[in-house]
């Protein structure tokens, strides 16, 4: 018995580095910056990752994509990203007021 044996693996959405970083900047645009222009990293990976079921890799790949055309930049420290000088003014978003923590997860309620 000589069968060929196919394998059936589903396409990838974001495996192209655009189709990445156009799901990214969606996102980034859903959280919005806070008051200091920046929109943490973990709530940003964490929706690509978990809830979009993307791979580390694509991360990286769609993350990179966006920092070479100036559309966002790093913070210093790794755990902010901010708008760069080549995102259009319209595009660039702030947190919602409905967006804040409840004190019982920074321990701060009594």
């Amino acid at each position: 018995m000589n069968k060929q044996f196919e394998k059936f693996v589903k396409d990838r959405p974001y495996a192209k580095p655009e189709a990445a970083a156009t799901r990214l900047l969606e996102i980034a645009k859903a959280i919005g910056a806070d008051r200091r222009g920046m929109i943490p990293v973990g709530a940003w990976n964490t929706t690509f990752l978990n809830r979009d079921k993307a791979t580390a890799t694509e991360y990286a790949l769609g993350r990179d994509h966006l920092i070479a055309a100036g559309l966002i930049v790093m913070h210093g420290s790794g755990g902010y990203i901010m708008w760069g000088p080549n995102c259009d003014p319209a595009d660039r978003t702030e947190m919602g007021e409905e967006i804040k923590l409840p004190a019982a997860s920074l321990g701060l309620q009594r």
